[in-house]
């Protein structure tokens, strides 16, 4: 057990009331928590059953050297969190912290090849967007509907109130006339690589309210920032020193195994995890900001009648919630390894959807360290053939080789006199106790709110609980813990002081109207990657039901733009009529700014390209183009009518063969599905 006391602090500065509170749990949403009572003079203990704080931003110390949990993204727009690091910790975002405008993609390679990367930056803004479609990770239609796709999912006005508004991400793309399967099997994997959870079960709510915090228009936003060294030394280390300066009790290595209702109060049982002895203290409020499992455990424990779950029973649904284990290999190499860019690296197609970062480029401490360093990590832990440490390291380090031919990973792990990874110094951790939270479909109606009115003096925290970031962030825990003490202080003083800063944002009303701006663009891109796919079927001598799919895909185009475009003409009306969420803003400036937002980027990549009958510079033709149609069609009443497909054969099979082809032309257009699951091995 590590205890932590600043002095009597503690005891000369009584919280209100003269409560003590209880914390249970170190993580980000604890630490913030603990830090917003303790410097409102709660006598706050913080409880951590592990030797370290941080939970997911936790480090682990071996051989000399910290090894974090996996390398986290810090989005600039973390309001809060950017907060506490610069008034609280006094940590500088330019000193500790690298950014990163986007990362790469790397395809399996031929052994005796160089790996050859792809930049793909965050498609934040048309600038980076129009960077992407000449970065050939797809082709430039497709790449052009993956930022479109972002942008109408951040427009969107998802309800959760009943099962039909329900939706995925794959089912909202699904629902959208322009989508492509290669634009779906880029997102997949991104969702897979950063949240270990596939698109046809993520929220397409929690989902967008990611999303529409990314969208920098008219700046680009970067794809994240990283730290310039490890968790502990960086971040928790400073945090801990805050929390006993505020006079908040740190007790490390003690694991809250019961927390049963006593009256107004709250018993906790204390298990020592060094010598397995009990013990049990008393809390007039109690935080639990345990991960979503260990608290469905904790509610469920204690005498029948006492328990947490008899007061509350629709807790007993947390146990619906669902966490992923993050398999992380720290690799130390006993040389340079040649062209390893200074980016996130994401691994198409490989097993475990495996993403690397070279940490040797990165880490202050390990800057003139003359070796690779690499931390790799696998986001589908369940396609490791195996439960053992060793042979799942050594087969995350073997698939490797299939991207790297530079890394030589011997016959077994451990293996040096015939590999060239340094084992003494590398390092594996399943990641079993520091799970990530899955935002799929259905975690909303289960998510507990930071606190009941059943419950007065127990609160919860943890990026699992309601908040407004909703995706699985550093962000939504700290807005957690957040509200956890607030609600706390309200509870006991009748107010609270703590702030809650909004993340920014465009409202709907811009968004929408950006989205106006490019539906022609969208479907024209569509169009396009329909003919593509058409040319492909025939060069490959499909001449029958192969090209009947694209050629009914391309028919009810006009049909899908036009509904589409109406809707968004009816959904910018409601917000038109709706109170305006920026004070003094017309619907005409909304729609003055998105038009703008639109068309400002397009205009400068036009201005910055060289010479005539570039890319860039018919991009820019057609922008005026489109900028001049939008503003025709805001003063029509109704989009032109479109003729639907004329059937007035009755030959044999031809109209079965026909509604089939309109039925598999209804959702996706196939593609390569080169961002898509590998194939089954053949036997």
């Amino acid at each position: 057990m590590t205890t932590v006391d600043s002095q009597s602090k503690a005891d000369e500065a009584p919280g209100p009331n003269d409560k003590r509170v209880a914390v249970v749990g170190g993580g980000i949403a604890g630490l913030t928590c603990a830090l917003r009572l303790a410097q409102r003079k709660y006598k706050v203990t913080l409880y951590e059953k592990s030797p370290m704080l941080g939970g997911n931003l936790s480090s682990k110390q071996a051989n000399g050297f910290y090894y974090d949990v996996y390398p986290h993204l810090f989005c600039d727009w973390y309001e809060n969190f950017w907060r506490i690091l610069r008034e609280d910790l006094k940590i500088q975002q330019s000193e500790n912290f690298e950014l990163r405008m986007g990362v790469k993609v790397l395809h399996r390679n031929i052994p005796t090849t160089d790996p050859i990367y792809q930049d793909l930056k965050n498609p934040s803004s048309l600038l980076a967007i129009c960077e992407d479609l000449r970065s050939g990770v797809l082709s430039p239609s497709d790449m052009f509907l993956v930022g479109f796709t972002l942008l109408d999912l951040a427009s969107q006005s998802f309800k959760q109130s009943g099962p039909l508004e329900r939706q995925t991400v794959n089912g909202f793309m699904y629902s959208r006339g322009y989508a492509t399967e290669e634009c779906v099997n880029l997102h997949d994997m991104i969702l897979m690589e950063i949240w270990s959870i596939h698109g046809s079960d993520t929220s397409a709510d929690a989902y967008r309210d990611f999303v529409k915090h990314c969208l920098g228009f008219p700046y680009s936003r970067p794809f994240a920032l990283l730290l310039r060294g490890s968790l502990e030394q960086k971040l928790i280390g400073p945090w801990r020193e805050r929390l006993v300066i505020e006079g908040c009790k740190i007790e490390q290595g003690i694991e809250v195994t019961e927390a049963e209702l006593e009256g107004e109060r709250v018993r906790l049982t204390l298990r020592e995890v060094a010598t397995e002895k009990d013990h049990k203290e008393r809390y007039d409020n109690v935080v639990m900001a345990v991960p979503a499992p260990e608290l469905a455990k904790l509610v469920m424990k204690g005498t029948m009648g006492e328990r947490i779950v008899d007061r509350l029973p629709e807790l007993s649904q947390l146990r619906q919630l669902r966490t992923a284990r993050i398999p992380v290999v720290n690799l130390y190499f006993k040389e340079k390894l040649p062209n390893i860019p200074r980016e996130h690296v994401g691994l198409v197609k490989s097993n475990a959807y495996l993403t690397f970062l070279d940490i040797s480029q990165l880490w202050t401490s390990l800057e003139n360290h003359p070796t690779t360093v690499l931390v790799l990590a696998a986001s589908d832990a369940s396609a490791l053939a195996s439960e053992k440490g060793k042979e799942w390291a050594y087969m995350m380090v073997k698939e490797l080789k299939n991207f790297l031919p530079a890394v030589m990973p011997g016959e077994f792990w451990g293996d040096s006199a015939n590999s060239n990874v340094d084992y003494d110094r590398s390092w594996f951790q399943a990641d079993d106790s520091r799970q990530l939270f899955l935002n799929d479909v259905d975690s909303s109606r289960y998510q507990p709110v930071a606190n009941y009115s059943k419950l007065p003096n127990v609160f919860f925290a943890g990026d699992f609980c309601i908040n407004d970031v909703k995706m699985s962030t550093v962000e939504g825990a700290v807005v957690s813990g957040l509200k956890a003490a607030k609600a706390l202080q309200t509870t006991i003083q009748g107010y609270s002081d703590i702030a809650i800063a909004p993340q920014p944002a465009h409202s709907r009303a811009e968004l929408l109207t950006m989205r106006l701006a490019l539906l022609p663009a969208a479907y024209s891109a569509t169009a396009w990657s329909t003919i593509n796919f058409g040319l492909h079927k025939l060069a490959d001598g499909e001449v029958g039901r192969g090209l009947l799919t694209p050629a009914v895909a391309l028919s009810l185009i006009p049909f899908r733009y036009a509904t589409h475009w109406w809707g968004t003409i009816g959904a910018l009306g409601v917000e038109a009529l709706s109170p305006s969420e920026q004070t003094g803003s017309t619907p005409l400036q909304l729609a003055a700014r998105g038009l703008l937002a639109a068309g400002d980027y397009l205009t400068t990549v036009g201005l910055k390209s060289g010479g005539s009958g570039t890319l860039t510079q018919r991009l820019l033709s057609v922008a005026g183009g489109l900028l001049n149609a939008v503003e025709v069609e805001l003063r029509k009443v109704q989009p032109s009518p479109q003729l639907a497909p004329d059937v007035t054969t009755d030959r044999s099979g031809t109209v079965t063969l026909l509604k089939s082809a309109f039925k598999e032309g209804s959702g996706l257009l196939p593609g390569s599905k080169r961002f898509g699951p590998s194939p089954p091995a053949k036997p």
